[in-house]
């Protein structure tokens, strides 16, 4: 019994370490790539609560018992945060560059659509379409948020591709955060493994005990 109980406490830990090593992971990947990568607001979002859900999930799940209901609820409540909290569709986020870059790109690509702007310090104004493109971010992940307000679908839809056309051609160097990142979600997923190792002939105990 005692033996269950330190793995039980132990594939707790893993499974809240695991998740936020897999987006440390993720984070340092997206800003080694040879060239910026753009995602949308609402993928960049998921991928934060599908790290940080564990820390939240697996206490309500110890207080309110294993149980089909709780378990839907675990697997509901982070969909559900994403679908409510998470940035609609004029969202996006770079990886990987500096936002005084960035502005760059995001000047470069309104020019290509063909689309008239005045730039200011954190936003770039359309003047035809009355629609502001505000510029946020980051800057010790290297990160950029870029949000179109107004305008039509179809404006947002060619900003889109023009931008991630443009960050295509744009070269980028891997920054000494993205090698931290990628240390440390090493580090935070081979350790519970290395222990969960030592463990494998009692893990094969209890479920041969549990199967039989």
């Amino acid at each position: 019994m005692m033996g269950s109980e330190h793995l039980g406490l132990s594939l707790r830990i893993a499974a809240v370490v695991v998740p936020v090593a897999v987006y440390f992971l993720v984070l340092g990947l997206l800003n080694s790539r040879r060239h910026p990568q753009l995602l949308s607001g609402r993928l960049d979002f998921a991928l934060l609560i599908a790290a940080l859900s564990p820390l939240f999930v697996l206490p309500a799940l110890g207080l309110a018992g294993i149980a089909p209901a709780s378990v839907f609820a675990a697997v509901a409540a982070p969909a559900l945060a994403v679908v409510l909290l998470a940035p609609r569709g004029r969202a996006w986020v770079i990886y990987n560059m500096p936002a005084d870059e960035a502005r760059e790109a995001i000047a470069s690509a309104l020019r290509s659509m063909g689309v008239a702007f005045k730039p200011a310090a954190d936003a770039f104004h359309l003047m035809p379409d009355d629609a502001t493109v505000h510029v946020g971010g980051f800057p010790l992940l290297r990160n950029v948020s870029v949000r179109l307000r107004g305008g039509s679908g179809r404006l947002a839809c060619q900003f889109q591709r023009a931008l991630a056309a443009n960050l295509g051609s744009v070269n980028a160097q891997t920054s000494p955060m993205a090698a931290g990142l990628l240390l440390v979600a090493t580090g935070m997923i081979v350790a519970p493994l290395a222990f969960m190792v030592e463990r494998v002939p009692e893990i094969v105990r209890l479920l041969t005990d549990i199967l039989h």
